[in-house]
């Protein structure tokens, strides 16, 4: 079974990248379809496939992480 996965480090600091969001797109042409939206666990990992079975299907995806959200966001980073 087929299935996507993610797993974030910040190199910088040598931490996992925990609570970033990501999300998911299939791209059909111009189109681009969200297929998943999530935020990475403690250890900078999605706790489920972003993809799997029948959402995962051959063809162009993109993965769009929010690090932005981290620096902006009012709550400290450990």
């Amino acid at each position: 079974m087929a299935k996507l996965t993610t797993h974030v480090l910040d190199v910088y600091s040598g931490k996992p990248g925990k609570n970033i969001k990501v999300e998911l797109f299939f791209l059909n042409g111009k189109d681009r379809e969200v297929i998943n939206s999530l935020i990475l666990n403690n250890d900078g990992r999605s706790d489920k496939p972003l993809a799997e079975e029948d959402k995962f299907k051959l063809g162009k995806y993109e993965l769009v992480f929010y690090i932005c959200l981290l620096y902006t966001s009012p709550s400290p980073r450990d």
